[in-house]
């Protein structure tokens, strides 16, 4: 069924287990629970982790709210010195192979931040591991994710830390229902629990990076603050929406932007094939499903409705939050102060960045 060994690992005890969750999780896994579809369940979900039998529970949001930074500080240099733009968003790992293997011509225009799922994987093994004094070698790291996909990124040699993989088993929503069901935890059921806070902490903004449009409006809402540090939260309305690919030209400070979303890889072509066109914006962002990652391929039964009722709900969350720009998350602001040093750092370098491939150039 795909879980059998995280249940060995969770029965033999003798790793130090942590699970990680990503942001679209929380509005979809109720539903093989008989929850309505986009209903939110962030606290049922952490509750059920942590009675199968994890030793931690971290939000992958807060690796969101890590890209954010790194990608926003990589975008404002790069559109400073005018070189290879536009930067395309690396979190979706369909997309990238889809850049990798299709238009080998682009990924020098990737982003070269690495996803949510493998920056917390790279913390949890080195900052978590310090602050905890356990060895990365003892830490057995799951992904709970929306994605398929995500279980070939964690095999990629090149995300590895210091020779080790960063996740060690990666479970869609569909498999952590079925591992629930196999153990005899019902959701409804479950006590609510929090996410563990020293890697637990994140901003309403990292909520969004599940629909489509998300993970740029992060960017522009932080490239805005960076700017002009009186603005407030910005919503980028207009990049919202389900169109195969929305344009549209923003303000951040005294420059206007020019972006793009492509929503889902059947769009991609339709204007990755137009090179002149592509060269016009300064960001796109394209993640593989439709609807983004609320549509994953590991995610339970999908339709536009309930794609439409998760997404809704993502954005319920950020506005209910108080912090809703990346460099606004506490956990953000002290990792950066005790570890990684600044957005761009050697340190940031070798854990939160990659590098991609050309193939069939």
């Amino acid at each position: 069924m795909g879980f059998e060994k995280v249940v060995e690992e969770l029965e033999a005890k003798e790793k130090f287990l942590v699970a990680q969750t990503a942001p679209s999780m929380r509005v979809s896994i109720g539903e093989e629970f008989g929850y309505r579809p986009g209903e939110i369940v962030t606290g049922k979900l952490a509750g059920a982790l942590k009675e199968l039998g994890f030793d931690a529970v971290f939000d992958t949001c807060t690796g969101a709210d890590l890209v954010t930074m790194e990608e926003t500080y990589e975008f404002l240099e790069r559109k400073k010195k005018g070189e290879r733009l536009p930067i395309m968003t690396s979190c979706c790992p369909g997309f990238v192979s889809y850049i990798e293997h299709t238009h080998p011509e682009y990924v020098d225009n990737l982003c070269s931040c690495r996803s949510p799922q493998e920056i917390m994987g790279a913390l949890i093994k080195t900052y978590f591991a310090q602050k905890r004094k356990l060895k990365p070698k003892d830490i057995y790291v799951v992904s709970i994710m929306p994605c398929i996909i995500k279980k070939a990124e964690a095999l990629r040699p090149e995300l590895r830390v210091n020779g080790m993989k960063n996740v060690d088993k990666v479970l869609t929503t569909v498999e952590l229902a079925q591992l629930l069901k196999a153990r005899g935890i019902d959701l409804k059921k479950v006590k609510e629990a929090d996410f563990d806070s020293l890697l637990g902490e994140s901003t309403g903004s990292a909520n969004i990076f599940g629909a489509t449009g998300g993970v740029l409006e992060t960017v522009l809402r932080l490239a805005a603050k960076i700017t002009d540090k009186k603005v407030g939260v910005i919503e980028f309305r207009e990049i919202r929406g389900m169109e195969g690919v929305k344009e549209a030209e923003v303000r951040i400070g005294k420059s206007k932007v020019k972006v793009a979303v492509i929503n889902g890889l059947r769009y991609a072509s339709q204007l990755l094939n137009d090179r002149e066109r592509t060269k016009s914006f300064d960001i796109i962002e394209c993640m593989a499903c439709f609807g983004g990652c609320v549509g994953g391929a590991g995610q339970p039964r999908t339709t536009l409705d309930i794609i439409d009722a998760r997404k809704e709900a993502l954005y319920r969350i950020d506005r209910g939050k108080k912090q809703r720009i990346a460099s606004e998350n506490p956990s953000v602001k002290k990792l950066y102060k005790d570890f990684l040093g600044k957005p761009g750092s050697a340190k940031a370098k070798k854990l939160l960045h990659t590098h991609y491939h050309k193939f069939f150039e």
